[in-house]
């Protein structure tokens, strides 16, 4: 019994060194290296392995159960980027400044079912009007598609004239025939006076628009960072070691190369965020959790939505791993006050849930 004790202990230590390995580079994001990526993306599985060797020696030395306390309690520096409690809501009718909302919504194509078969277009349709119901100032729309044979209306005209009169597409030039085929799109209701764009992967990638609200000028940035393109449901599916082992390694490698490619276009971001003279909203499908270089190098630059004034989990994703927040809005607080934001899990048209943050003007 004292060989097994000493053997578990072991265990732990090594466990431990790992954990605060993993937490140091969450929160200090050192390195834009893939394996750090790897080693940032465990944080969820790290906590709960601590939380099981917590348990474990509250059984067998309780004295020993200190050490995965202390490692649990050092986790809850991250608190603010898992969990949001429920706060009080702002009082908006003394607001002398412009309230603005912005919706930001992997649409997934407008494709409800994954044959789009032209059964889905009762769907398809409550899915834009939902979308328009949300009364959104700014909305950002990767994987946007406005190909007529999906929906009874095309939803470039269905946008215009339900009030977004201004728009943008990151692939422009496929615009000139009326047709866009899953690229990021982003509609406003304000004028939109000047716009960037940079195409990476195929329907992936950064734009920006800057936007007259009032008196005011605000940069509202869409993102579709590099696309995993993880196929997780076949990987559960294997029956066959053989099997396991081929969707194994094809998904390491698939994470491996998101990994290198969302850190050049952090880059573009960054680079955007402080050539700004405007206030600053990024938004869109991160394809990163909250334990990544990605969302660590944003949230130096601006707040998170979610983390000033969201409320439970935020899981954004809509199939497996599930549990999840991928998709984000940061801003700027200096110039910005975040006053509501909100992931809508119960709207299961897409692969992701909307997001919609409220703000309003600082000065």
């Amino acid at each position: 019994m004292k060989a097994l004790k000493g053997f578990f202990w072991f265990l732990f230590k090594c466990f431990a060194v790992y954990s605060v390995l993993v937490y140091a580079l969450t929160f200090w994001v050192p390195t834009s290296h893939w394996l750090p990526g790897f080693l940032m993306m465990s944080f969820p599985v790290t906590v709960l392995v601590d939380i099981g060797f917590l348990f474990f020696w509250l059984l067998v030395d309780s004295k020993k159960a200190l050490a995965p306390l202390f490692l649990i309690f050092l986790s809850g520096i991250f608190l603010d980027r898992t969990y949001q409690f429920k706060k009080e809501p702002v009082d908006l009718s003394t607001s002398k400044k412009k309230v603005f909302k912005v919706l930001n919504y992997n649409v997934f194509g407008f494709w409800i079912k994954p044959d789009h078969s032209r059964e889905d277009d009762k769907e398809t349709n409550k899915m834009k009007k939902w979308i328009i119901d949300q009364d959104a100032d700014v909305l950002c729309m990767p994987e946007f598609n406005n190909e007529d044979y999906i929906s009874d209306f095309r939803t470039v005209e269905f946008l215009n004239k339900s009030g977004y009169k201004y728009s943008n597409m990151l692939d422009n030039k496929r615009m000139k025939d009326g047709t866009t085929f899953k690229t990021l799109a982003m509609f406003s209701k304000y004028p939109i006076i000047n716009h960037k764009e940079n195409p990476t992967e195929q329907q992936n990638g950064l734009m920006y628009i800057d936007i007259a609200v009032g008196k005011d000028t605000l940069r509202v940035m869409g993102v579709h960072l590099y696309s995993m393109s993880l196929r997780l449901s076949k990987l559960v599916s294997q029956k066959e070691m053989s099997g396991i082992k081929k969707e194994t390694r094809g998904t390491l490698s698939q994470m491996k190369k998101g990994f290198i490619a969302r850190v050049s276009e952090t880059k573009i971001v960054e680079k955007w965020i402080k050539e700004s003279p405007y206030a600053v909203i990024v938004c869109g499908d991160f394809n990163e959790t909250p334990y990544s270089y990605v969302y660590g190098k944003c949230r130096k630059l601006l707040n998170n939505a979610f983390e000033t004034r969201g409320e439970g989990f935020g899981f954004s994703f809509n199939h497996l791993p599930y549990f999840i927040r991928i998709d984000n809005q940061f801003y700027n607080d200096k110039k910005l006050e975040a006053l509501d934001f909100k992931t809508f899990n119960k709207i299961k048209y897409s692969d992701h849930y909307p997001c919609l943050g409220t703000y309003r003007f600082k000065m």
